[in-house]
């Protein structure tokens, strides 16, 4: 290996592992802008398809290698899997997702020479790429670069185009400063004028306050351990607090518990939950906790994770996207009893056979369990009619990795998408009420036992990102793509008129 491309691939390397840098906890959003136009540099100066190709994919190791850290931590603390095999799996998962960037690589090489603008070829590609991601194989979509704008002004850009419309405008922010043969002061004033454009938007009231008055609502965050949450004996005890805090907080209008906070089967335990709904009805208030669901057939038991409401309004709700191992298990014949992280509990959910619609109707709560929070358009489709957006979750698997403040800030962006309150209850942090403004108003504290009380406004109305989901940013990334490349296309087709 040449000492040119060894330094490429270094560069390359620490460009993506600055990448996630830029997101939460730390939130030092200019190292996003610094990533790509590391990035850019490099691709340019490539010299073959290869080397794009392992510039890519190398940059593509550093941003999951750091930004996903915390697979290596849920199976070495939670699954009893040695650390060297760990090591290897948490490797194999971020090199299949440093492909995507291989991909761009190696595409950005091959039609560069054909593209009378590689800038906007290069943020096309980007905004494709991650829009694949999002759904191939039912999606990784974790990690995107727009949720470093989330405290800046481009978050204005967030209500219209979502997030992938706040990357869009990261990367041609950076490549307008880095990568752009407009003079130095030109550059500079079209950023300027593009970050003002985001500070507008973000004046905006896409939706309205639903009712003049706010209403209460309580989140109960037991941080009960993962060693001993699916114990028999754990359930009692575990099932006495959530009952008695919630009698404490029957003043409020919404009490929210976290994911699987009853680690049970719901049929199986709802007559004890007659006497507190029947309380909560009289006051109107609703409750709404995370449990397992079953439904049965003449041949098998098909289990559900999803959310029941009890109290002021019945309703239920089951999980629309299922996480890879941890709640069902693909090619599940060959993997179960291999290592014991491929018997995780939890592992065998199904899909809903029918299409999941609000939890509640009075109060129009979209509700989303666990990872659903990280998919903007499964989301937004159910915030459209809702007036507020309800997640649980449970992220004691993480530990105190970055993966629970990355949760709770991709919440924060669902807020700002949809103009709609998101209230987060989880079993060990973060729990948090959200505004629509994506604003923290009130966070119960890391693996703590704890209760927090706020007042949410429910909001009314649709943003334009409610009408048009992902199809107005999927449609300009491939409008970027193409509109370099009509000569490149019109040499297959050529036009001759005759004289």
């Amino acid at each position: 290996m040449s000492h040119s491309l060894r330094v490429n691939l270094g560069v390359s390397l620490i460009a993506g592992a600055l990448a996630p840098i830029a997101l939460a906890p730390i939130n030092f959003w200019p190292l996003a802008l610094l990533s790509v136009a590391l990035l850019w540099y490099n691709l340019n100066h490539t010299n073959t398809a290869k080397q794009a190709l392992l510039s890519g994919f190398v940059y593509g190791l550093g941003y999951f290698g750091v930004g996903v850290s915390w697979v290596f931590v849920s199976m070495v603390d939670h699954s009893d899997t040695h650390w060297l095999l760990a090591t290897l799996l948490t490797a194999l998962f971020c090199g299949g997702m440093a492909l995507f960037y291989a991909l761009f690589g190696g595409i950005y090489y091959r039609f560069k020479p054909h593209h009378q603008y590689p800038t906007l070829l290069f943020i096309g590609l980007w905004i494709s790429l991650d829009l694949l991601r999002g759904w191939l194989l039912t999606g990784f979509p974790w990690l995107y670069l727009g949720y470093a704008g989330l405290d800046t002004p481009l978050v204005g850009y967030a209500p219209i185009l979502g997030v992938h419309g706040v990357t869009l405008i990261l990367l041609a922010s950076a490549l307008l400063l880095f990568g752009s043969p407009l003079k130095p002061f030109l550059r500079l004033i079209l950023v300027l004028v593009i970050w003002a454009g985001g500070y507008g938007l973000s004046t905006i009231a896409w939706t309205h306050p639903s009712s003049k008055d706010p209403i209460k609502v309580s989140l109960l965050q037991a941080n009960i351990s993962l060693e001993s949450k699916w114990l028999p004996e754990t359930l009692a005890p575990t099932l006495g607090y959530y009952l008695k805090q919630s009698y404490v907080h029957l003043d409020s209008d919404l009490i929210v518990w976290p994911e699987t906070a009853i680690a049970t089967y719901w049929d199986k335990v709802a007559p004890a939950f007659k006497p507190l709904s029947t309380l909560a009805k009289e006051q109107n208030t609703q409750i709404i906790s995370g449990t397992v669901m079953r439904q049965s057939t003449k041949s098998r038991a098909n289990y559900y994770n999803g959310l029941i409401a009890f109290g002021a309004e019945d309703g239920q709700y089951h999980k629309q996207r299922l996480v890879p191992f941890g709640e069902y298990m693909p090619l599940e014949d060959w993997l179960r009893g291999v290592i014991d992280f491929f018997d995780l509990p939890m592992s065998a959910f199904k899909l809903p056979l029918q299409k999941q619609g609000l939890l509640t109707q009075n109060l129009a709560i979209a509700g989303n369990i666990c990872y659903e929070i990280a998919y903007p358009q499964l989301v937004a489709q159910q915030a459209a009619t809702a007036k507020v957006i309800l997640t649980v979750s449970n992220d004691t698997w993480f530990e105190r990795s970055l993966a629970p403040w990355q949760h709770l800030q991709m919440a924060q962006m669902r807020a700002i998408e949809n103009g709609k309150p998101v209230v987060r209850s989880t079993n060990s942090g973060v729990s948090a009420l959200i505004d629509a403004a994506g604003q923290i108003t009130h966070m119960a504290p890391l693996y703590e036992r704890a209760e927090i009380t706020g007042e949410v406004t429910l909001m009314s109305g649709q943003t334009p990102y409610n009408t048009g989901l992902n199809w107005p940013i999927f449609l300009l990334s491939l409008g970027l793509l193409g509109c370099g490349l009509r000569r490149y296309f019109l040499g297959f087709f050529p036009i001759r008129i005759k004289p």
